[in-house]
């Protein structure tokens, strides 16, 4: 099998996430193309990996032809990237949020399936081992019936109101679009689909997003879930704590372990290993061997969608100051 060609739209710092990667899987790939805006960012990137750089994507994927692409631009930019992608039947592996609404992204799933071609959205904490060895516990039945999930991501945003990320016409919102995705995402992992949400969201520093927010989430099974983030407390923090009738898991992303569990009737915990590559590897390799393959993505189309059906019915619920059903 030849390697996979593959280029990068976005030369930022989750643009240089992805080319680490990938680079991870030479016998795999051959990066051979970064495209930005920003035409010296890109050449800068594409020095690192002895790719081509270019400023406009569309030209980066006629002259490059690559097999797949990761999108690692601000989100207003998602939609019309995989659109080109599409065209071309290149595979796609999109950062998150899919896109800045759900209506963009239920346009940007269409556009590649459309097409019949791989879309995965980089909810890069599915491919986290110590998530992983959560989902073990719970399948083998070790923590009973699951009751409720908290998790954190909270720390200070030192670019916060002097970047995109706080540009709601490019961002799409504030922190709940941005980083609460991925908190959604693992509480459907752990917990299923959603069936309801009720949100609170607040601004402490001088923009026009969000820069706290909470979702209280209920899946369809009746987990419960809290999940909160904040871009203006300086201790970051970054966990998830699962409760079950038989015992309780946790997830400190600030420690060098994997997750750790202690059982009804056990007076310790047990710490699993966190072992093999970084989640942004592995989420790699994933892609890759599917576009290999042809196969289908663990954290496809329908994901992005259904994760951001929690983000729309958690911003009118925030909006309107009630708990809010998914459309």
């Amino acid at each position: 099998m030849s390697r996979i060609r593959v280029g990068v739209v976005g030369a930022g710092g989750i643009g240089g996430a992805h080319l680490r990667a990938y680079a991870a899987w030479p016998d795999l790939c051959e990066i051979v193309a970064v495209a930005d805006v920003h035409l010296p960012a890109a050449q800068e990137r594409a020095a690192q990996f002895g790719a081509r750089a270019f400023q406009e994507y569309t030209q980066m994927m006629d002259e490059t032809q690559p097999d797949a692409i990761s999108i690692c631009t601000p989100p207003n930019l998602h939609l019309p990237i995989a659109q080109a992608a599409a065209t071309r039947k290149i595979a796609v592996l999109c950062e998150k949020p899919p896109s800045r609404t759900l209506a963009e992204t239920e346009s940007l799933v269409t556009a590649l399936e459309q097409q019949h071609t791989i879309l995965q959205f980089a909810f890069c904490h599915r491919f986290h081992r110590p998530v992983i060895q959560a989902q073990e516990l719970i399948g083998a039945g070790q923590l009973g019936k699951v009751v409720q999930i908290y998790n954190r991501f909270g720390f200070r945003f030192a670019r916060a109101g002097h970047s995109w990320f706080t540009d709601s016409e490019v961002a799409g919102g504030g922190i709940l679009i941005d980083t609460l995705v991925h908190s959604v995402d693992i509480f459907r992992t752990l917990a299923g689909e959603v069936a309801h949400v009720s949100a609170s969201i607040s601004t402490t520093l001088p923009i026009q997003v969000e820069d706290s927010a909470m979702l209280l989430a209920t899946s369809v099974e009746g987990v419960l879930g809290a999940l909160t983030c904040s871009w203006v407390t300086p201790v970051s923090e970054a966990e998830v704590r699962i409760y079950g009738t038989e015992g309780e898991a946790v997830i400190d992303y600030g420690q060098p372990d994997g997750l750790r569990y202690q059982l009804s009737g056990e007076s310790a915990w047990t710490q699993l290993p966190f072992d093999g590559p970084d989640r942004f590897v592995c989420q790699a390799e994933h892609f890759l061997q599917t576009v290999a393959v042809g196969g289908t993505p663990a954290v496809g189309g329908q994901d992005g969608i259904a994760v951001m059906k929690v983000i729309d019915a958690a911003y009118r619920s925030a909006g309107e100051a009630q708990p809010a059903r998914l459309r």
